[in-house]
C-alpha cells in the first residue's frame, strides 16, 4: 500500500511542475533568469520537493496556494545562498574551505546514473527469452527490470502468499533450464514430495528430446542470461536478509533449499546445471550478507572501544552497543550455518560433476566466496578444492582455476595464508606450465608462477624448470615466460654488481661510455654475460641420436636445424627483445663480441673496477656462439621494424625519413662488422655460419644508392673465402644463402655471377686434380684422405649448383702446365660430369671394408646424388626456356643429356637392386630416380602452354623440336616393383615405431629387418629418442611417398588404366599418421586425361617448376575423435568435413598433330 501511495505522490508532483512554472509572475522570473545557477537550483529545488513531500503525498494537491508560497520562499533562500557564494570563486579560496552549492548537485546526478547503470538489462531483454514469457522469468530476462527491484517485488508477493511466491522461485529455475512445465503452491506445501515431483518434470522434459538449453546456448546474450540468473539469486538472498525474513521465517530458506538443492542432484543435465548456478548464487548472497554483518559488528566494536575510552563513558550507549553486537553475532551464526548447509549440500558434490561447465561454475564461485568472506572460506579446508581442480581433465576447468588462483595471489594480504596451499600444489602448477597439452593453459600457469616467484614461494629448481620454457616451441609460452626469465637475469646481474662493490661504486669508478665507441668495457656487457650464462644453463643436452646432426638433401638424415628453422637462442632472443634493453642494443653486443678477451688473463692481479669488469665479462667459445645467434636475431628484428615503419601511414614524413637514414646507417655498419666478425670467428664452423647469416639481413639496394660496390665486393670475397675453406654443410649452406640473397638484386647480378664463376673454376680445378689417374667407379679403391677430399669437393659443387649453373662440368679441362720438367700431369679426356657419374657405381656395397671407410664411401655417393639433381634441373630449365621461346634444341645437346640421364638411372638401379629394405642410401637413390623421371615431364606442360598461347594450326613452330619428348619416359614395371618394395619397407618401419598394424606385405616385397629400437623405459631421454626416430621414419616415408604421388600426377607412374601404384598407396592411407594421409590425399588434387595417338595420360595443368617434387605435409588430427557427452558434442562444429571439389582438366595437352611422330623416335634416343 505504501509503495502505491509513494508512486502516486511522485506522479502528482511531477505532473504539477509545469503548472507551477506557468503560474509564476513574469516579474519574478525576470529577477532570477540572468544567473545560470538559478536555473540549475530550480531543478535542484524540485528534487528536494520530491524527497521531502513524497512521504506526505496523501495531503492536498500540489496546486494549492500554501504549497506554492512555501516553494517560492524556498527558492528565494536558495538564490540568496547561491548569490552569496557566487562572489567567492574569483578569490580561488572557497574551493578548499567554502561551501559551493554546485558541488552538492553532482553526486546526486552521478548517483542517478549509477542507479540506472545496469547495462545488462537491454542484453537480457534480447536474450534467450520467448515471446510468451511471463512471471518472474519475464521480469528478469525480458523486461530489463533491476534485479534488486525484482527481488523487492517478490518480497511483497511473499507477504501476500508465501507458497505461491516460493513456487515462483522454483518455476524460475525450471523455466531457465528450458522446461515449460511448472509447479504450484500445492507442491510447495508438500516438501517431502519434492523428489517425485521433480522426477515427473524431468520425464516430461526428456520426452521433448531437447539437446540445447539457455546456459549452454551459443546465441547472443547467453552469457548475460547466466549472469542475470546468478545475480538475481544473489540479490534475492540479500533482500531476504535485509527485510529480516532470513532470521524470522526459517521455513522460507528451507523451502528454497529443498527444491533447488534437490534439482542440483538431478540426472537431467539442464536441470542440474541451471539449479547449480542458482544454488551458487544463493551461497554467494549468503557470503555477502555474512561479510556485511561481520563488518557491521567490527564497526560497532570500534564504537564501543572509542566510547569506553572516554572519561565519562555513556553506559546506556555501551549497553545498547553490546545488545546490538549480540544480535549481530546471532545473525552471523545463523547465516554461517546456512552457508555451511548449502556448501555441503551443493558444492561438495557438484565441484566434481561429470559436466565440465558445472565444475567451472563451482570453481569460479568458490574463488568469489574466498574473496568475499575470507573468515569462513580462506583456510586449507576450502582452498584444497581449488588445488584438486588443478588436476581436472577438462582444459576449461584448469584454465578457470589458474585464473582464480592468480586473483588470489595478487592480493598481498592473502599471501601468508596461501603458503601452505602453495607448498602442497606448487609441483602441480609447475607441471601444468611445462607439460600441459594446451598452450593457453601453459601460458596461464607461467603467469601464475611468476606471481609465486615475486612472493618468494618457488624453489630454485622450480625457477630453473620454468626458465627453460624460454626455449619452448610455442611462441605464446615463450612470450609469457619473458618476464619470469628477465627477472632471473636481473637477479644474477645484481648479485654480480654487489660482489663488485655495488652500483654506485662502479658508476664512480667507470668512465661514462661513449655512444659511438662500443668496444670498451661497460656494464651492459655484464648483463649480457648473465643473459648468455642463463641461456646456456637451460640449454641442456636433449639426447638426440647422432645421425640427426647431419643435414642432407634427402629425408634419411633430417637436419635438426632445417632451412628456415631458427635456433633456440634466436627464438629466445626474439622473445626477449622488448624485455631486455641489452638485446636491442645490437651495436653494444657486436662490440662485446669483437673485444679481445685474451688480454683479460694478464690482468688477474688487478682489483680495480675495470679489471673486475673485464674479468667477469670474459666470454667462452660456446658463449660467443650463443651471443652471435642473439646478435642475428637483434639485427633482424631491428631492420624489420624499420622497414615496417616505412609503410606506417600514421608516422610523419620526417619520422619516416629518420627511419630510412637509420636503416642505411645500419646497413653500412653491418658491411664493416661482418668482415670483422668473420676474421675473428671464421675458423669455427658454427660461429662462421652465424656471421654469414648476417649478410642476408642487408638491404642491398642501399649499396647501389650510396654507390658502395667496393664494400659489397669485399663482403662477397669474404663469403667465397668461407665457402672454400670450410667443409661444414652448415657453413656451406649459409654461404649459398648469402649468394642467393645477393643474386636477388638485378643490378648486382653481374658482380655476383663473376664471383660464383670463380668458385666453379676453383672447385673444378681441385676436383680434376683429385680425379686425375684414378678409377672413381670402384668402391674402396681410393686412399681415405683422397676420398675425403673428393667428397668435400663434390659436396661444395652440389651446394654451389643451387645458386649457379654448373656449366663447367660439361667441358673437358684444358691441359695444365707442368710444375717441373720431369713431371707432366696426364691430360684429362672426359668432362667432370663423367667422373661424377662413375662415382655413382660406388654405391654398390662390397665386402671386406671397414665401417669407417664404408661410411665415407656412402657419404661420397650421397653428395654425388645431391649434385645430380640440380645438374639435370638446370638442363631441364634451359630446355624449357627454349621451348617457351620457340627455338630449336640441338640434337647433339639432347643426345648428351639423354645419355647422361640414362647412365645415372642405370647406376641408381644397380644401387637399389644391391641393397635391401629401407637402407638409407637405397631410399635416397630411389628419391633421385623418381625426380629424374618426373622433372622432364614439365617440358610437356610448357609445350602445352606455348601451343595454347600461340593458337597456331599445326600447334608447334617445327617438327624437329619433338625430340625432347623422348626425355619424358614412363617408369617400367620392374622399376615400379622395386619402388613399391621400398615403400613397403618404409611403411613397416614407421608402423613398428608407432606400434600400429598394417596389412601383410606382398609376395614380391623384401623381408623387413627389425631396426634397433630402445627398450621401453620411463626415462625421458629414451622416450625422446624413440619419438625422434618415429619422426624421422615418418619424414622418410612422406618424402619418398610424395615423389611417387608426383609421378602419378605427371604420368610417370600409372600411365595405364590399371592404377597399381595408386591402389598400393591408398592401402595404408588411414592406418599411419595424418601427414601420410595428407600426402596420399594429393592423388585426388588433379585429374588426368588420356591423349590420342598412343600418348599416355598427361596432367591437366603442370607447373614448369614441378621438377623437384615435394608434397606439402599438413598436420591433421582429424583421425582422433574424442567420445564425450552428447550435449557437449552438439556444441562442437563438424571438424571432419572435407572439401571434395576437384579441378577439372581443361583439355588435351598435346594435339593430334603433335603426337604423330612422338612414339616413333622415343626408343631410338635412349635405347630403353
Amino acid at each position: 500500500m505504501s509503495a502505491d501511495v509513494a508512486s502516486s505522490s511522485v506522479a502528482d508532483i511531477t505532473s504539477s511542475a509545469p503548472r507551477r512554472k506557468s503560474g509564476r509572475v513574469p516579474t519574478q522570473r525576470q529577477l532570477y533568469s540572468p544567473t545560470g545557477s538559478a536555473k540549475r537550483k530550480r531543478g535542484d529545488g524540485n528534487d528536494s520537493d520530491v524527497d521531502n513531500n513524497a512521504p506526505s503525498s496523501e495531503e492536498e494537491d500540489s496546486e494549492s496556494s500554501p504549497d506554492e508560497e512555501e516553494l517560492k520562499e524556498r527558492r528565494k533562500q536558495g538564490r540568496k545562498k547561491s548569490a552569496t557564494s557566487a562572489k567567492k570563486p574569483p578569490q580561488k579560496k572557497p574551493k578548499t574551505n567554502g561551501e559551493i552549492t554546485g558541488l552538492a548537485i553532482r553526486p546526486a546526478i552521478s548517483a542517478k546514473k549509477k542507479a540506472a547503470r545496469p547495462r545488462k538489462a537491454p542484453i537480457r531483454k534480447s536474450a534467450l527469452v520467448e515471446q510468451d514469457a511471463d512471471g518472474l522469468y519475464a521480469e528478469i530476462f525480458a523486461r530489463g527490470t533491476r534485479l534488486n527491484d525484482v527481488a523487492a517485488q517478490w518480497i511483497s508477493r511473499f507477504h501476500e502468499h508465501e507458497a505461491k511466491a516460493v513456487a515462483e522461485i522454483v518455476n524460475l529455475v525450471i523455466r531457465a533450464a528450458g522446461c515449460h512445465a511448472q509447479i504450484d503452491e500445492e507442491d510447495i506445501a508438500e516438501p517431502d514430495n519434492c523428489p517425485h515431483r521433480l522426477g515427473d518434470l524431468q520425464d516430461e522434459y526428456n520426452a521433448e528430446q531437447v539437446t540445447d538449453y539457455p546456459l549452454i546456448s551459443k546465441a547472443k546474450g547467453a552469457a548475460a542470461f547466466r549472469n542475470a540468473l546468478h545475480d538475481f539469486f544473489v540479490a534475492l538472498t540479500q533482500t531476504i536478509a535485509q527485510t529480516g525474513l532470513m532470521y524470522e521465517e526459517n521455513q522460507l530458506m528451507e523451502n528454497i533449499q529443498v527444491w533447488i538443492c534437490t534439482m542440483t542432484s538431478a540426472t537431467n543435465r539442464p536441470f542440474r546445471h541451471t539449479s547449480t548456478v542458482a544454488a551458487l548464487g544463493v551461497t554467494s548472497g549468503l557470503t555477502r550478507v555474512a561479510s556485511d554483518i561481520a563488518e557491521s559488528t567490527a564497526k560497532m566494536m570500534r564504537q564501543k572501544e572509542t566510547e569506553s575510552k572516554k572519561s565519562r563513558a555513556n553506559k546506556s550507549r555501551l549497553a545498547t552497543i553490546d545488545q546490538e553486537v549480540e544480535e549481530l553475532n546471532q545473525k552471523l551464526e545463523h547465516v554461517k550455518a546456512l552457508i555451511t548447509d548449502w556448501f555441503d549440500t551443493v558444492y561438495v558434490h557438484r565441484y566434481r560433476d561429470v559436466d565440465p561447465k558445472i565444475r567451472v561454475e563451482c570453481c569460479e564461485a568458490l574463488a568469489d566466496w574466498i574473496m568475499t568472506y575470507p573468515d569462513k572460506f580462506f583456510d586449507g579446508q576450502h582452498l584444497r578444492y581449488l588445488g584438486w581442480i588443478l588436476s581436472d581433465t577438462n582444459e576449461g576447468t584448469r584454465a578457470e582455476v589458474l585464473k582464480q588462483l592468480a586473483n588470489l595471489y595478487h592480493d598481498k594480504d592473502k599471501l601468508a595464508g596461501l603458503k601452505t596451499f602453495t607448498e602442497r600444489f606448487r609441483v602441480r602448477i609447475v607441471e601444468i606450465a611445462t607439460r600441459d597439452a594446451h598452450t593457453n593453459i601453459r601460458a596461464s600457469a607461467v603467469e601464475l608462477l611468476d606471481i609465486l616467484r615475486e612472493a618468494g614461494f618457488l624453489e630454485p629448481d622450480d625457477i630453473d624448470t620454468v626458465g627453460k620454457l624460454i626455449f619452448d616451441s610455442e611462441p605464446k609460452v615463450r612470450k609469457t615466460v619473458v618476464g619470469f626469465f628477465a627477472e632471473n637475469v636481473n637477479a644474477a646481474y645484481e648479485v654480480q654488481i654487489d660482489d663488485m662493490g655495488g652500483q654506485e661504486a662502479l658508476d664512480e669508478a667507470l668512465a661514462e661510455p661513449d655512444d659511438d665507441e662500443y668496444k670498451n668495457p661497460r656494464l651492459e656487457w655484464l648483463r649480457m654475460k648473465c643473459l648468455v650464462e642463463q641461456l646456456l644453463s637451460y640449454d641442456e643436452d636433449t639426447g638426440l641420436p647422432s645421425q640427426i646432426e647431419r643435414v642432407t638433401p634427402y629425408g634419411a638424415e633430417l637436419g635438426l636445424v632445417a632451412a628456415g628453422i631458427e635456433s633456440r637462442f634466436s627464438l629466445a632472443a626474439q622473445a626477449l627483445y622488448d624485455a631486455i634493453p641489452e638485446v636491442r642494443s645490437w651495436e653494444v653486443l657486436a662490440g662485446y663480441l669483437l673485444y679481445d678477451h685474451s688480454q683479460t688473463s694478464t690482468d688477474v692481479a688487478g682489483d680495480d673496477a675495470e679489471s673486475l669488469l673485464r674479468r667477469n665479462c670474459k666470454l667462452e667459445e660456446h658463449e660467443e656462439t650463443a651471443l652471435l645467434d642473439i646478435l642475428n636475431a637483434s639485427v633482424r628484428i631491428r631492420l624489420q621494424r624499420l622497414a615496417e615503419t616505412q609503410k606506417d601511414k600514421k608516422r610523419t614524413k620526417a619520422q619516416r625519413t629518420q627511419d630510412q637514414i637509420e636503416q642505411e646507417d645500419t646497413a653500412k655498419k653491418l658491411t664493416t662488422l661482418i668482415p670483422e666478425l668473420l676474421k675473428k670467428f671464421g675458423a669455427l664452423p658454427e660461429a662462421a655460419s652465424l656471421c654469414l647469416r648476417l649478410e642476408r639481413e642487408l638491404n642491398l639496394d642501399v649499396f647501389q644508392e650510396l654507390r658502395q660496390n667496393t664494400a659489397l665486393t669485399a663482403l662477397l670475397d669474404d663469403i667465397n673465402k668461407q665457402f672454400l675453406t670450410h667443409n661444414s654443410e652448415r657453413v656451406l649452406g649459409e654461404a649459398i644463402s648469402s649468394i642467393l640473397h645477393a643474386l636477388g638484386n638485378d643490378e648486382l647480378r653481374e658482380l655476383v655471377d663473376s664471383k660464383t664463376q670463380s668458385l666453379w673454376d676453383d672447385l673444378s680445378g681441385t676436383f680434376d686434380a683429385l680425379r686425375r689417374g684414378r678409377d672413381l667407379s670402384a668402391r674402396g679403391g681410393v686412399e681415405q684422405n683422397i676420398l675425403a677430399g673428393i667428397s668435400n669437393m663434390v659436396l661444395k659443387m652440389s651446394e654451389l649448383a643451387k645458386a649457379s649453373e654448373p656449366g663447367v662440368l660439361d667441358h673437358i679441362p684444358a691441359p695444365t702446365k707442368a710444375r717441373t720438367k720431369n713431371k707432366k700431369p696426364a691430360p684429362l679426356d672426359t668432362p667432370p660430369i663423367s667422373a661424377l657419374l662413375e662415382i655413382l657405381d660406388r654405391g654398390v656395397p662390397v665386402d671386406g671394408l671397414d665401417a669407417e671407410v664404408d661410411e665415407a664411401e656412402d657419404a661420397l655417393v650421397r653428395h654425388t646424388m645431391s649434385l645430380m639433381l640440380p645438374y639435370f634441373l638446370w638442363k631441364c630449365r634451359n630446355f624449357s626456356t627454349r621451348i617457351e621461346a620457340g627455338t630449336q634444341i640441338p640434337d647433339d645437346e639432347l643426345t648428351v643429356v639423354a645419355e647422361r640421364r640414362d647412365i645415372c638411372i642405370t647406376a641408381l638401379m644397380r644401387m637399389i637392386e644391391s641393397r635391401k629394405g629401407a637402407d638409407e642410401l637405397r631410399v635416397e637413390a630411389a628419391d633421385l630416380l623418381l625426380d629424374l623421371y618426373n622433372l622432364f615431364r614439365a617440358l610437356k606442360a610448357m609445350q602445352a602452354k606455348v601451343s595454347k598461347g600461340a593458337k597456331k594450326a599445326n600447334g608447334r613452330a617445327s617438327d624437329e623440336n619433338d625430340d625432347w619428348e623422348a626425355l619424358c619416359q614412363e617408369i617400367d614395371g620392374r622399376t615400379v616393383r622395386l619402388l613399391l618394395q621400398i615403400l613397403t619397407a618404409l611403411e613397416s618401419n614407421l608402423a613398428k615405431r608407432l606400434r600400429k598394424r598394417l596389412e601383410g606385405p606382398d609376395v614380391d616385397d623384401d623381408p623387413i629387418d627389425d631396426d634397433e629400437d630402445p627398450e621401453s623405459s620411463d626415462d625421458e631421454q629414451v622416450q625422446n629418442q624413440k619419438q625422434i626416430r618415429a619422426l624421422l621414419a615418418e619424414e622418410r616415408l612422406c618424402t619418398f611417398g610424395s615423389r611417387i604421388v608426383h609421378g602419378v600426377q605427371v604420368g610417370s607412374l600409372d600411365a595405364d588404366d590399371e592404377k597399381t601404384v595408386r591402389t598400393r598407396l591408398e592401402r595404408n592411407k588411414a592406418k599411419l599418421t595424418s601427414s601420410w594421409k595428407e600426402v596420399v590425399g594429393h592423388l585426388d588434387i588433379s585429374k588426368h586425361v588420356k591423349g590420342k595417338g598412343g600418348k599416355k595420360a598427361q596432367p591437366a595443368k603442370e607447373s614448369a617448376k614441378a621438377a623437384k617434387s615435394k608434397a606439402i605435409v599438413v598436420e591433421d588430427d582429424s583421425d582422433e575423435e574424442v567420445q564425450d557427452d552428447p550435449i557437449e558434442d552438439d556444441e562442437m562444429p563438424d571438424a571432419d568435413a572435407e572439401a571434395g571439389a576437384e579441378a577439372e582438366a581443361e583439355g588435351r595437352v598435346n594435339g593430334d598433330a603433335e603426337s604423330a611422330n612422338g612414339d616413333v623416335e622415343r626408343e631410338s634416343v635412349l635405347g630403353d
